[in-house]
């Protein structure tokens, strides 16, 4: 499951989480298809994938002054020709400016995205969900509140198009 990473300020919890939801397996026209292999072996990447994107959140400032706000931040971004994260964007974030770099920062560490199982690697969009929160309380909250937003994304997906969801 999603691990939880202490912030040194005192009990924020940071972690990618995956929501229940699914994004659709297909993205793109006919000649920028993107064809998910085995579902397994997807389930299996989102998963390996989150557990280093939680690795890459458990190293915090220091610094009180660098205290991250309770929030959700989301990126977006694409495989780049290095195999790692390129186009990094913010997509949507209730977070301060604090949460929003150390989600970015956790996104550029990733270096398994050139294993995604699907053809046309070139054409993958990813969406990385990350919640910050003081308490379990809070943590709750804010993921009944992301799998609502994530609901109605899924809803509208047709003018977005379809992202590849960081969990598993």
């Amino acid at each position: 499951m999603n691990t939880f990473a202490k912030y040194a300020s005192g009990a924020a919890l940071a972690l990618a989480v995956a929501i229940p939801t699914a994004s659709p397996a297909l993205a793109g026209d006919d000649d920028q298809l993107v064809v998910v292999q085995p579902q397994a072996a997807m389930e299996e990447w989102q998963k390996d994938t989150t557990r280093d994107l939680n690795h890459a959140l458990s190293f915090q400032p220091t610094s009180n002054r660098f205290r991250v706000d309770n929030g959700i931040v989301q990126v977006s971004f694409t495989l780049g020709a290095d195999g790692r994260a390129d186009n990094i964007k913010l997509y949507n974030s209730s977070s301060n400016m604090i949460g929003e770099r150390l989600a970015k920062r956790a996104v550029r560490k990733l270096d398994t995205l050139a294993d995604v199982p699907v053809k046309n690697k070139q054409n993958v969009k990813f969406l990385a969900n990350m919640i910050f929160a003081d308490n379990e309380d809070i943590k709750e909250r804010l993921m009944a509140k992301l799998e609502k937003a994530e609901k109605t994304r899924l809803a509208g997906a047709k003018s977005e198009g379809d992202y590849i969801l960081l969990g598993g």
